[in-house]
């Protein structure tokens, strides 16, 4: 009898253990259904991130600039320094150097060997040998900046710096061809605006003055219609499912092949007209 009371003592507990766990189970799956059907809170709104504005393109690494391609050593220039290099050939690029001055060595057109490479205050690189000045002129804030011209490997420059690089993957990333979309890209080198070859719209920059005192166009993204129908530029470009078109005065033109013929030709006319007499 004793035997058959701790039987059902210990069977009245497992089962007040077992209500215990049900309920407990049934309460936190009331807790989880009432958490779930509240409102989630609202995610945070962050603003789209702003690319950083290139201008020109810079140095991959601490990177020694020659005299001239296979030459001498003539200037060091930390990472990331903007170089202001011209189109390359067979691996090399004219570059020009800028570097702000003191009153000596804009007296004397010369930087000694080991002066400091000077942008905006700061010391981004030095001078590895005696180097003329080949030009001098007040910067915007009114100092003396002196230019110089070296030569840049081409596997020197960071290639997300390259625009006709840049397009090519932005093109390859973004499926839209209207000018909504192609307006961060526009943003991130600073494109300008041209409205003189009606009805068509343009967005340029300018080739780099290291091969010419007087640069013309380098890159010009072509809209018809808010549509970018083509690119020409005074670079080679990949650009997928464009044919490409040799323009006047070397320039390249890569039209898309959806392009109604008759746009493409009317374009290049216009264009072929307009760099023949701008000089």
């Amino acid at each position: 009898m004793k035997n058959y009371a701790y039987f059902l003592l210990a069977f009245a507990f497992a089962g007040c253990v077992e209500n215990k766990q049900q309920e407990q189970q049934a309460d936190s799956t009331v807790q989880t259904v009432e958490k779930n059907n509240e409102p989630a809170p609202a995610a945070p709104v962050t603003p789209d991130a702003t690319p950083e504005k290139i201008i020109r393109e810079r140095a991959q690494g601490t990177v020694t600039l020659l005299d001239s391609a296979n030459g001498r050593p003539i200037v060091q220039v930390n990472d990331n320094v903007q170089l202001e290099a011209g189109i390359p050939r067979k691996g090399w690029a004219s570059t020009l150097v800028t570097t702000e001055l003191n009153d000596t060595q804009t007296e004397g057109q010369l930087l000694k060997k080991g002066s400091p490479i000077i942008a905006d205050g700061k010391t981004v690189g030095k001078v590895l040998e005696d180097v003329e000045i080949e030009m001098t002129f007040k910067n915007d804030k009114g100092v003396n900046t002196g230019v110089f011209h070296a030569a840049v490997q081409q596997n020197k420059i960071k290639t997300g710096t390259v625009i006709e690089t840049v397009l090519a993957k932005y093109l390859q990333e973004h499926t839209g061809r209207t000018l909504p979309d192609m307006q961060s890209f526009i943003k991130q080198f600073q494109l300008e605006a041209l409205n003189i070859n009606k009805p068509y719209k343009e967005y340029y920059n300018y080739e780099s003055a290291a091969d010419d005192p007087s640069p013309g166009y380098r890159t010009v993204l072509v809209f018809h219609q808010d549509k970018l129908i083509g690119v020409v530029d005074s670079r080679t470009l990949q650009l997928a499912g464009a044919k490409h078109y040799q323009l006047d005065r070397d320039y390249h033109g890569y039209f898309f092949t959806d392009t109604d013929e008759k746009l493409r030709k009317e374009y290049i006319t216009k264009f072929n007209q307009f760099v023949n007499s701008a000089d």
